[in-house]
């Protein structure tokens, strides 16, 4: 055993140098690509052989075992690799053919507003596979900062930027007049009764715009209506161009999961905050609109092997926190209480 430890010693040191290298090379090849070399054949031999360095190491070097900190680092390395490599499309391939069990390991899961839907359209091929539950989008919206902003633009290439609120006023200049916000709409519609058209802001939906009104150097009034998801066309005869802009807060989700025909969880997601449920986490990841209504695109991807993983960094905190700070601090107290007894007698 004496005779190995050298060789097992400089063996970790290589693999932890591999690592480093491997982690740095991944870094410049974006996600879809890390995650693919990662997960190839050669990188995951890579990851068993990692496992086994640091599995043999406890087993020949002593003190590693007695060390409670050092011990905790390398059970933590050994369970995140181990949870990567649970949670690996190669991993889950395993699962389902030697235990059995059947997961979507990604997909994409598109869901017009107020339907329902089980069907994920699976990443690495056109298949589809079906959850045993459905979610429901109740309603996709958008958060804007507010106020927003009017962009005004002459002809002559001049420019202005007026905050989107009710009563502000721009004065353009002798030759062109000014212009006045008169209303902010969150969702504009335009009802016609007659020869009579009303602007009004209607509940639900998600429409934003603006009413303009423009005082020529004539004296004549002219009213736009300006939208923020519309710009229209624009008039070659007219002297000014008018753009409605506000900076986007979030994109959200409405979703309910329906199990057996109740609703069993629901949540409002956005970006980086998911919906997880039955070993599943549901992304937002796109959004759109057509002739149906608004829709959502969500991303789903199976946590197997997460909690292994988030266990073993658990443990990798503590053992590094005890070994560095706290075996130091509990030596300096120790040695304290010891001057101070030498001190005392």
């Amino acid at each position: 055993m004496v005779r190995l430890k050298r060789p097992l010693l400089w063996a970790c040191l290589i693999a932890i140098a591999a690592l480093a290298i491997l982690s740095v090379y991944g870094a410049f090849l974006g996600a879809e690509r890390a995650q693919a070399f990662f997960n190839s054949v050669p990188v995951a031999i890579y990851w068993g052989a990692f496992v086994v360095l640091l599995g043999a190491g406890i087993v020949a070097f002593r003190r590693l075992r007695w060390v409670p900190s050092l011990l905790l680092m390398h059970l933590g390395c050994i369970l995140v690799v181990i949870g990567g490599m649970w949670g690996s499309k190669p991993g889950q391939d395993l699962q389902q053919r030697f235990l059995g069990t059947e997961r979507i390991y990604k997909g994409r899961m598109p869901i017009l507003e107020g339907t329902s839907e089980n069907r994920v359209a699976l990443a690495d091929s056109n298949d589809t596979q079906e959850l045993p539950f459905s979610i429901r989008l109740r309603e996709f919206r958008i958060e804007y900062y507010e106020p927003g902003d009017l962009y005004i633009h002459s002809h002559d290439g001049r420019r202005w930027k007026l905050p989107a609120e009710p009563g502000r006023t721009q004065r353009l200049g002798g030759d062109l007049g000014t212009v006045t916000i008169q209303r902010v709409f969150r969702n504009f519609r335009m009802d016609i009764s007659g020869d009579e058209r009303i602007a009004h802001d209607a509940p639900g939906g998600l429409n934003p715009a603006l009413e303009v009104t423009i005082e020529r150097p004539d004296g004549s009034t002219a009213r736009r209506y300006v939208f923020l998801q519309r710009a229209g066309h624009h008039n070659p005869d007219d002297p000014l161009v008018l753009a409605y802009a506000q900076s986007v807060r979030h994109y959200i989700s409405e979703l309910e999961v329906v199990r057996d025909n109740e609703v069993v969880a629901s949540k409002n997601i956005r970006v980086n905050h998911p919906l997880y449920y039955d070993g599943y986490h549901f992304y937002q990841h796109a959004y759109g609109q057509n002739q149906y209504g608004n829709y959502t695109v969500l991303t789903v991807v199976a946590d197997s092997g997460l909690r292994i993983v988030y266990s073993g960094y658990a443990m990798l905190m503590v053992g590094i926190v005890w070994h560095f700070w706290g075996r130091p601090l509990r030596s300096a107290l120790r040695h304290r209480r010891s001057n101070e007894r030498d001190g005392n007698q």
